[in-house]
């Protein structure tokens, strides 16, 4: 009896407990991927000045967290030799809703960098 109960105490544990990422939260999360071949010491979102750290080739930062964000955004990029600008072709107008989203970053040959936007599941 003391071993049904136990477990039945166990499951009810581990029911409660799992949870999904998305089911408590109330702000946009982006994160920042960087599919170059150079380590990032340093991400800037210009439009709320916020910095996401040390992302190295072909990985993701964590995610961060926004009131408000837009599909795009200026970027100061920060290698170990080099600094780099990308400010958006269009003015951003629709704010994301709530959720999580990638920049995925790449800088081509000619150092011309482009941001893609994705929702992520």
């Amino acid at each position: 009896m003391k071993r049904v109960f136990l477990l039945a105490v166990l499951g009810l544990v581990l029911l409660f407990s799992c949870t999904d990422r998305d089911d408590n939260i109330d702000m946009v999360n982006i994160r920042i991927q960087n599919s170059t071949p150079f380590f990032f010491n340093e991400v800037r979102v210009t439009q709320r000045d916020t910095v996401y750290e040390n992302i190295a080739p072909d990985e993701f930062s964590s995610y961060l967290e926004y009131d408000t964000a837009y599909q795009t955004t200026a970027l100061t990029i920060l290698t170990d030799s080099t600094s780099y600008n990308y400010f958006p072709e269009e003015v951003p107008s629709d704010t994301l809703p709530v959720g999580f989203y990638t920049y995925q970053i790449t800088i081509d040959e000619e150092e011309n960098i482009a941001l893609t936007f994705r929702i992520d599941e």
